[in-house]
């Protein structure tokens, strides 16, 4: 009788740990799909050629009719780019910032204002300098031409304050 409980018993315990890997296996697959659907995330910033600089004549295009273009500002003193063109079918292309900050601040300069300009191939279109209440600044820029090239700048005072935020572009 104590034989053949213990025959049962090591029966179990061989059995629990094939069941855990194979709801690990389950789990697994089942993350995978879940990892496409993650939205990429524009890191610009004045360290790298993300942001850095305007997207040269080759850069790839950001269709604003298919997706938002999420963008990440990370430690910049003066002035950010897209690193991507950026097309719209609506006639408008909105920037939304939201979770702007000083990170480094020095006594007496301007900590709460942005400007965002709209740039096409030729040059600047239209600039827009706004005052951020409680981290969050918005704008849109109208008359954007359907198959047209842009791209967006952000811009701060040249203060020596150093920010950071993130937000999107929508059209």
């Amino acid at each position: 009788m104590k034989r053949r409980f213990l025959s049962i018993v090591l029966g179990v315990c061989l059995l629990i740990p094939s069941t855990t890997v194979f709801a690990s296996e389950v789990e697994d697959k089942e993350s995978v799909g879940v990892e496409s659907q993650v939205e990429d995330i524009h890191y610009l910033t004045e360290d790298l050629t993300r942001g850095s600089k305007k997207p040269g004549a080759n850069a790839s295009v950001h269709n604003l009719s298919k997706s938002n273009y999420n963008y990440q500002l990370t430690d910049f003193g003066y002035r950010l780019y897209t690193d991507k063109w950026l097309t719209s079918s609506s006639g408008k292309i909105s920037v939304s910032l939201s979770n702007f900050k000083t990170i480094e601040e020095h006594p007496g300069a301007t900590k709460n204002q942005i400007t965002f300009r709209l740039y096409d191939s030729s040059g600047l279109i239209s600039s827009s300098k706004k005052t951020v209440y409680g981290g969050s600044a918005s704008t849109t820029f109208s008359n954007v031409k359907s198959g047209k090239k842009y791209y967006v700048a952000f811009e701060v005072p040249t203060n020596g304050n150093r920010y950071s935020g993130k937000g999107y572009i929508s059209d």
